[in-house]
């Protein structure tokens, strides 16, 4: 983020905080309850958002040399994502083209071929069928119908984006898709940020509550009071939307030190969380000099969720010193999640499957969850808008 910006959200927050209030929408608004459930709220989830937009599979540092690859099946298809001889990035569905099976079982790594282990059918990094066993039992297949399904792959900003259900040749235009954030995430130069662990989570759960968990700070000082409370201002959280996506700045408690500075040395990052919220089931989240990203799908229908989480470093932070604190990060960040805020995800789930309530009530200073639940409506009611 350029420091003209900074300072202009500098100046934002300080005018927000003399007036004496949090930043709020205009109105409550309630959610249904049913959303989080129905299985016919899922189906149409699933082909308005998941089967059409562009998602984020993973980070581009575990992708930099020919060769190197990476598994996936959050998206509800099984993904082998590849960097080619060529140094061309693509996507392929993980499936042999002779039976089926998966061709590559690692989660990652780095090869020359890939070797279905059923009968040893070999596929080049670019996805192309090189070797059947035996092949004379197979005279008439025309090998080049026979290759890895690919499909559209983009990198952008540190993240590699994918359609699994689109053709190869449909291009996905992440700028785009990203409108005007596209700029602003692009002054941080992810890129260039290294890959430092990523994590699978999953639980009983709808994949919504795991989004919903960032876009408010409403509940710091009470479920994280003993944990991530006493540094992050509750309730005070600056949200501006971009399209279908947002920003949501929260402030750490030495933001009102830094607003003492004078003008020119004054400086945001340090001293603020900013939840990019990506849609349609990606967070990104900076933390002072580094990012999380987590990005939450459907597992097996409305009531489970498998969610990545993923440690971004800037490239002069890989040292052992600094690993030792991403070390220790993460342990605070998992403790605050699976002991906190997923339990109280199962409670809420649990009870939206009973029928306990008929809605949520989303106030004035959740305007990031608002925000976020409106695109979902809007989207499935009118699955053509395209930003």
């Amino acid at each position: 983020m350029n420091l003209t910006t900074q300072r202009e959200l500098i100046e934002r927050i300080s005018a927000q905080l003399d007036s004496g209030s949090d930043p709020m929408a205009s109105s409550v608004t309630m959610q249904p309850s049913r959303h989080y459930v129905g299985a016919d709220r899922m189906d149409r989830e699933r082909t308005a958002l998941f089967d059409s937009l562009p998602l984020v599979v993973g980070a581009s540092d575990r992708l930099r040399r020919p060769g190197d690859f990476f598994t996936d099946d959050l998206t509800g298809y099984p993904l082998l994502v590849a960097r080619g001889d060529d140094g061309v990035l693509r996507g392929f569905h993980n499936s042999c083209g002779h039976r089926g099976a998966a061709v590559e079982q690692k989660q990652a790594g780095c090869a020359r071929r890939f070797t279905c282990p059923y009968h040893a059918w070999s596929y080049d990094t670019r996805g192309t069928l090189v070797s059947i066993p035996n092949d004379e039992g197979f005279n008439g297949v025309d090998r080049s119908k026979r290759g890895l399904v690919e499909f559209p792959v983009e990198e952008r900003h540190g993240l590699v984006w994918a359609r699994p259900t689109a053709s190869a040749d449909e291009a996905i235009d992440v700028a785009g898709f990203l409108g005007d954030l596209d700029a602003e995430l692009a002054t941080f130069e992810i890129d260039g940020y290294h890959h430092d662990r990523s994590d699978v989570l999953r639980d009983s759960f709808n994949w919504k509550q795991v989004v919903d968990g960032f876009l408010e700070t409403y509940h710091l000082r009470f479920l994280h009071r003993d944990t991530i409370g006493p540094y992050i201002t509750s309730n005070f959280a600056l949200f501006d939307s971009y399209g279908p996506h947002g920003r949501m700045i929260a402030l750490r408690d030495s933001f009102g030190t830094m607003r003492d500075l004078p003008a020119d040395d004054r400086e945001l990052l340090p001293h603020v969380a900013i939840i990019y919220q990506i849609f349609p089931n990606t967070v990104l989240v900076w933390q002072g000099d580094h990012f999380e990203v987590w990005s939450s799908h459907p597992d097996d229908g409305a009531s489970t969720m498998a969610a990545r989480a993923s440690l971004l470093v800037p490239p002069n932070l890989t040292d052992p010193e600094h690993e030792r604190r991403w070390d220790k990060n993460w342990q605070i960040l998992m403790d605050t999640v699976l002991l906190e805020d997923f339990v109280v995800a199962r409670s809420i789930h649990r009870n939206n499957v009973a029928g306990s309530r008929r809605d949520a009530v989303f106030g004035r200073q959740e305007a990031a969850l608002q925000h976020f639940h409106s695109q979902l409506d809007a989207r499935l009611t009118n699955p053509a808008i395209t930003n």
